[in-house]
């Protein structure tokens, strides 16, 4: 109960700030920011103020980790990526969350959450690093304030009730999507359209990200299309291909761009072999005489 009323507040307050957001736009003479998608209806610090407000949410609803070694990790191949991305506006944070399913998300404010199932599925460093890159992406391409921009102007919604879904939908993905699909009715086809259009771009902005920070490039396509390849005829995907829809072009069109980039000849990381392992003793779910046995194994 307690958790539904801070949700319910945190929705009130959402929609405040997003009226407040408007109406201030409404009321002022001003030309939007040059060259910054978006501009029009949410300014950076705008954008920074209700990311910095969800995130808040999410440390008092969502299973987040607490763990040095595991932040300090993520925080430091995460901003190794932002360091040579294009259009970074502000500071990013990277945080996990305990849950085995395969995924990562980005929201508003550059703040990127990472699933500790993700990093049990990769195979190595540059497949993590190319998920974490595609969020990266989301953030400096604004795809989130694009895609709220574009709906509200395409069918009259307003900011808060757009908002509002996706503050639902971080708090339980579930109420969100229903949420988020009610608001958007009578619009499907463009909003699926734009989803295409941003994670097409997220996926070349990312691999670029990705090669530019050193890590090989092939992780994205090698990642996406192994789990394709997996789930192809399954009636449960993971929820990194309900968010993130992997076609036969999408891959095709990661493998072509990744023979572009350059190929760097590094070694195995040693860094993310003990991120993993942590992850798999201490938040996988496997007891100690399995997890010695993998050892022994990998030996």
């Amino acid at each position: 109960m307690n958790a539904v009323k801070s949700l319910l507040l945190a929705i009130s307050v959402t929609f405040t700030v997003a009226a407040s957001a408007q109406n201030f736009q409404q009321n002022q003479n001003r030309l939007p920011e040059i060259g910054t998608a978006g501009g029009a209806i949410m300014s950076i610090d705008r954008e920074r103020l209700i990311g910095d407000f969800y995130m808040r949410q999410i440390r008092a609803t969502a299973p987040l980790i607490s763990d040095p070694a595991l932040d300090e990790y993520i925080a430091d191949m995460g901003n190794r990526m932002v360091r040579h991305a294009d259009g970074v506006r502000f500071p990013f944070s990277f945080f996990w969350i305990n849950n085995n399913d395969i995924n990562a998300f980005a929201f508003l404010g550059g703040h990127v959450g990472v699933h500790t199932g993700l990093i049990l599925e990769a195979q190595n460093e540059s497949e993590l690093a190319a998920v974490i890159g595609h969020e990266i992406a989301h953030v400096t391409q604004r795809h989130m304030v694009r895609n709220i921009e574009q709906q509200s102007q395409n069918s009259g919604l307003t900011l808060a009730s757009v908002l509002g879904a996706l503050l639902l939908g971080i708090a339980n993905p579930e109420l969100g999507s229903a949420a988020l699909t009610a608001t958007m009715a009578g619009n499907q086809q463009s909003v699926i359209n734009y989803t295409r259009l941003y994670e097409q771009e997220a996926d070349r902005v990312g691999m670029t990200i990705l090669s530019n920070a050193g890590f090989d490039p092939r992780g994205a396509p090698n990642f996406f299309g192994r789990l394709a390849d997996r789930y192809r005829y399954s009636t449960k995907m993971p929820e990194m291909l309900m968010t993130h829809p992997v076609t036969e072009s999408r891959i095709a069109d990661t493998r072509a761009r990744a023979q572009m980039l350059p190929h760097p000849n590094s070694p195995p990381s040693l860094k993310f072999a003990l991120a993993k392992a942590r992850v798999q003793a201490r938040y996988g779910g496997v007891d100690a005489d399995t997890f010695r046995r993998r050892l022994d194994v990998s030996r």
